[in-house]
């Protein structure tokens, strides 16, 4: 159970706290975690607000080996936007999906990075490692009760303002569900991207371009959590990356967006995952 807060803000009905530092503030307090119901994981790395005390943030001025891939700036808005979804599937469904989204700030830990350079600190370690326990734990309780499941992992991003892109690895991380439904599942009229773009979205690249070769863009097409737990792992689950483009993180376009998506995931859900649900 998590600490009493300090104070916290309400945005599209949700609680998020922002609490006074505190050296007792362990794992647990800085990862939400939420049980779910449903075949369905959302994962939500880089969208925390939080300080962790006593760790100083990361070095951006000397980065480690890799310095493409050291980035400390957040995804505004993308905790709201995958908590504000697993919302809005629990109203549309009655049931709820699983949940991990860091609540510290990118800035100190990088979750969607590999150990090496997702954190500077060793004390960093604990929280890197409750953040993918979690999701390890989720995987195997998903694979262990239903025949298939989905992680979805939410970003958002500033290349491609007008659009959300697809992130599957260029179909490698949804291996199982392509063998199983074919490419429809993924850009046809009930397939995840396909709903999507019924639903208002403008989906990139567009869903007359497979999930295969290298059509999907590469900076954005499946990050260390999709590469990590996706399907083409034998232990794995199907798994995707949502870039949710600046124009629908606004706060304007929040609540739109939050509905937009969860309605996406829900027939999705109906068309490809409810079997192996029952």
């Amino acid at each position: 159970m998590h600490r009493p807060v300090v104070t916290a803000i309400v945005l599209l009905g949700i609680w998020l706290p922002l609490t006074a530092l505190s050296a007792e503030r362990g794992p647990a307090d800085l990862v939400f975690v939420q049980q779910g119901t449903l075949p369905i994981i959302l994962t939500a790395p880089h969208g925390g607000r939080e300080q962790i005390a006593d760790i100083p943030a990361r070095d951006i001025t000397n980065p480690p080996k890799d310095k493409k891939r050291y980035v400390t700036s957040s995804d505004r808005n993308s905790d709201l936007i995958a908590l504000g979804i697993a919302k809005e599937i629990r109203a549309l469904t009655g049931n709820d999906p699983y949940v991990v989204q860091a609540r510290f700030q990118r800035k100190f830990i990088d979750p969607n990075r590999p150990p090496d350079i997702a954190y500077d600190s060793p004390a960093s370690a604990p929280f890197y490692e409750f953040y993918h326990r979690s999701i390890r734990q989720f995987i195997d309780e998903v694979r262990a009760k239903y025949s298939a499941g989905l992680l979805i992992d939410v970003h958002t991003q500033g290349k491609i303002p007008q659009s959300l892109v697809r992130g599957t690895l260029n179909g490698r991380a949804v291996k199982h569900l392509i063998a199983r439904s074919g490419v429809e599942a993924i850009t046809g009229p009930n397939g995840l991207f396909g709903q999507l773009e019924v639903n208002g979205f403008d989906v990139f690249p567009r869903n007359d371009i497979p999930p295969d070769g290298k059509g999907e863009d590469d900076g954005f097409n499946g990050g260390y959590t999709v590469a990590t737990y996706g399907s083409h792992h034998a232990n794995g689950i199907d798994a995707v990356q949502f870039e949710f483009g600046v124009k629908y993180r606004q706060e304007a376009e929040l609540d739109a967006t939050i509905k937009r998506a969860a309605r996406s995931i829900v027939v999705f859900y109906d068309a490809y995952l409810k079997r192996s649900a029952n």
